[in-house]
């Protein structure tokens, strides 16, 4: 598990390429992880044909509740996690999607880290990455929410997905996600993002 203030830089396909045993796609860790609280959500894209597509079942941004910091910190680790090989060319352009929630700082942290490629098997199956959230207690001494800081912990199950039936095992991770907002009216938005 990572202790709050760790800057852990965890690939998240680097855990997807495990359990793909191809190379995985990696999923970034933030500058600095702090712990975080609970809820469950499943995200499932649909098969997509051109790569100008956006993968179907991703949270509606326009419909986001941003002063709500459980909403927000799932929107974005859903947004971070589903990685479609027939749109996708890495990693990278899941992140892409979740920018509009990532504060200044860690929007540089993305842009400076790039992302992984994908997986061959991944490719072969037109495979995209089932993505479901479950919200946990916050395990480790984190502060309470205040007004303007905040933390969430949530269990995520990968499961690569082929649009031809394939599948392989499930992969699962643990996200502590850090939220910042300038005033209690502002919207959140993710400052770090650390996973195991």
């Amino acid at each position: 598990m990572t202790a709050p203030g760790r800057p852990p830089r965890v690939a998240l396909l680097a855990a997807l390429a495990c359990a793909v045993s191809a190379c995985g796609v990696g999923h970034r860790a933030a500058p600095e992880a702090t712990s975080p609280s609970p809820t469950a959500a499943i995200s499932s894209p649909a098969p997509a044909t051109t790569s100008s597509a956006v993968p179907r079942g991703l949270p509606d941004l326009s419909r986001l509740d941003e002063r709500d910091a459980t909403a927000v910190s799932k929107a974005a680790l859903t947004l971070m996690w589903t990685v479609d090989s027939a749109i996708d060319h890495g990693q990278q352009d899941a992140y892409q999607r979740a920018t509009p929630l990532l504060d200044s700082v860690y929007k540089a942290v993305i842009a400076d880290e790039g992302g992984g490629g994908i997986p061959g098997q991944w490719s072969r199956h037109r495979a995209y990455a089932k993505v479901r959230l479950t919200r946990q207690i916050v395990q480790g001494d984190v502060p309470a929410d205040t007004p303007k800081l905040a933390h969430r912990q949530w269990r995520i199950d990968v499961t690569p997905t082929g649009r031809d039936g394939w599948k392989d095992a499930p992969v699962h991770a643990t996200a502590f996600v850090t939220l910042r907002r300038d005033g209690p009216d502002d919207p959140w938005r993710v400052s770090a993002v650390g996973t195991t």
